[in-house]
């Protein structure tokens, strides 16, 4: 076990599966106490078991991020667990929605927007406050390539993760004087549970559109979970000290072209 988050609280979003659970693995080997936050009660919880089994400290708290209460009480008990909360890493998310904006519905525009929006905004309006009590602390989102970039078919998907940056670097604006940092991640395609189907089948299909998703990534590879939970580690710790209202890219190379 490593010491470079030794000593901080840390809530995860979105913790059951892919990056948020990787991410928590992570966080625990390197000394955080971490929360662990997500819709799928089973999912967290067995990550949390996972954690203790390897000596770390973990605590399972379903939430939905689009819901205030929960969200209030996530924050609530990890205060009450652990006596404070220095990090929260906005994880949760949906996938992007493959319609043109004609053919989006209503239903898929709220649930693109609610997770990814709303329940960002809802994680940082009450973790903040505990941080400030804190004395500080380091948020981290969870963006994408897709904030700089137009794709097809993704136009809503496209703008959520656009806000995200933006609200970002005001958010970075709002409480620098409270010793808070907020950052991105920005990652290209991920090996994870939510893309995997639709990577397989690309993939199977083979032709045209896959050799096209290995071009767009330089490196020759497609990312894996870990490559993006480093990049969390580095901005939610101490060495990253002075960086905020950053969008930090873990893609492989996509976006220099």
């Amino acid at each position: 076990m490593s010491d470079r988050l030794k000593g901080k609280v840390a809530i995860i979003t979105g913790a059951g599966s892919g990056i948020g659970e990787v991410t928590a693995r992570i966080f625990a080997r390197e000394g955080a106490r971490v929360v662990l936050a997500g819709r799928r009660a089973d999912r967290i919880r067995a990550v949390a078991e996972a954690i203790a089994l390897q000596g770390g400290e973990a605590l399972a708290v379903p939430t939905d991020v689009r819901d205030t209460h929960q969200v209030q009480a996530l924050v609530d008990e990890t205060v009450a667990h652990f006596g404070k909360l220095d990090i929260l890493f906005n994880n949760a998310g949906v996938r992007a929605s493959r319609s043109t904006v004609v053919e989006l519905t209503e239903e898929e525009y709220q649930r693109t927007m609610e997770t990814d929006v709303k329940g960002l905004w809802l994680c940082c309006k009450h973790a903040i406050p505990a941080m400030i009590h804190n004395g500080g602390g380091a948020i981290v989102n969870c963006s994408s390539i897709s904030a700089f970039i137009g794709q097809r078919l993704q136009g809503v998907y496209n703008a959520t993760k656009g806000g995200i940056d933006v609200l970002t670097k005001c958010m970075a604006l709002d409480f620098a004087r409270h010793n808070i940092r907020v950052n991105n991640v920005n990652p290209a395609w991920v090996k994870t549970e939510m893309n995997a189907a639709e990577l397989a089948e690309m993939k199977a299909r083979g032709g045209p559109e896959w050799e096209e998703v290995m071009r767009l990534h330089p490196l020759g590879r497609l990312g894996e979970p870990e490559d993006v939970a480093w990049a969390v580690v580095y901005l939610a710790s101490d060495e990253a000290s002075w960086v905020t209202g950053s969008s930090l890219l873990v893609d492989g190379g996509y976006c220099c072209q």
